[in-house]
């Protein structure tokens, strides 16, 4: 009987701790989601994929995906990695900031927000809503606006290639000006 209450006062101990740390300044990620919450910083790995972040509201994180989904809430600010693709990016709108690593997958950039993308692997199709800022950083040159590395929305605009031969601009400077 002791040893279960002692069971028990432990388990409350840990799950009193886990509510008060919030969250971690570095989890691992690892066959599952990681949280950072509403106004939370948080830095996320992973070890084993697969791996997927979700950045809450005006929360400051970075993370790293594998064969997963990173996702920026609106109004947060976000930089991801990806470990292993498929690799797909999400920012949700009016991220002030919102980089990310996208390979054989999606990167979005949501209304209000300034995203830069890098395509690891293709094939990577970007879609930045009207108002966006996109830059997409492709491979190597030749790939830039092909199939393997293309920005396929750019609200009522079109996308330029930059003058570098493999970075796609919409609505924003390419590098360099």
């Amino acid at each position: 009987m002791f040893v279960f209450h002692l069971s028990r006062a432990l388990l409350a101990i840990l799950v009193a701790t886990r509510i008060a740390v919030g969250c971690d300044s570095s989890a691992d990620c690892s066959n599952g989601t990681c949280v950072c919450g509403q106004n939370d910083q948080c830095g996320f790995t992973c070890d084993a994929p697969p791996c997927h972040v979700d950045c809450a509201s005006g929360s400051s994180c970075s993370g790293t995906c594998s064969n997963g989904t990173c996702t920026c809430e609106q109004g947060a600010s976000c930089s991801f990695e990806c470990s292993t693709p498929p690799c797909h990016v999400a920012c949700d709108g009016q991220n002030s900031s919102c980089t990310g690593t996208c390979a054989n997958g999606s990167c979005t950039c949501g209304s209000g927000s300034t995203c830069s993308f890098t395509c690891a692997a293709g094939p990577c199709r970007t879609t930045c809503a009207d108002d966006a800022k996109c830059v997409v950083e492709c491979p190597n040159a030749g790939v830039a606006g092909t199939e393997d590395c293309d920005i396929t929305a750019c609200g009522s605009a079109a996308a330029i290639l930059c003058p570098d031969k493999h970075t796609l601009a919409c609505n924003a400077s390419c590098p360099g000006d």
